[in-house]
């Protein structure tokens, strides 16, 4: 079995959350929010998520508090995911697919929306909980503790994830 590590930004404002709506060939089209898995040249799960939402938003963000993790086996691909959902404090700039241009996500991601929450149940969204469970976790500031990211050697106690 495979596995993947993937970083999800959830960014709030006015009642919206900022969501993809993305289609396949196995689950159809559905909405997530923006983010994506960790790649060789990132350093953090954070790192990874600023690069995910800078190429699937076109915004820059500021990635903070980790809310929740989630895990799942995706059959299709016989590949086992550890999602990790952090809160974006902050972001800048205008929305656009234009930096999906060559990416493997280009086909996958339809569109980047602001999405009223009220409206988020007549889709149908990844993961399924999102506002039965995770979205009350941000409204209530319950955040989960992520111990940090450390490199063996030397000097092991510095957290890089920060």
């Amino acid at each position: 079995m495979k596995h993947r590590i993937r970083a999800a930004g959830i960014a709030v404002r006015d009642n919206k959350i900022l969501m993809l709506r993305v289609a396949d060939e196995y689950s159809g089209e559905y909405w997530i929010p923006p983010g994506g898995g960790l790649e060789d040249t990132d350093a953090t799960t954070k790192s990874a998520l600023v690069r995910e939402f800078r190429e699937e938003t076109g915004l820059e963000v500021s990635v903070g508090p980790l809310i929740c993790v989630r895990e799942f086996h995706e059959t299709s691909s016989d590949r086992y995911h550890v999602e990790l959902f952090y809160l974006i404090d902050s972001w800048r700039g205008e929305l656009s697919l234009g930096n999906l241009h060559g990416l493997n996500d280009a086909d996958y991601i339809q569109q980047v929306s602001w999405v009223d929450i009220d409206e988020l149940e007549q889709y149908k969204v990844f993961p399924a909980d999102l506002v039965s469970v995770l979205l009350p976790l941000v409204e209530q500031q319950r955040f989960s503790t992520h111990l940090g990211s450390y490199v063996q050697g030397d000097q092991d106690d510095v957290n890089h994830l920060d």
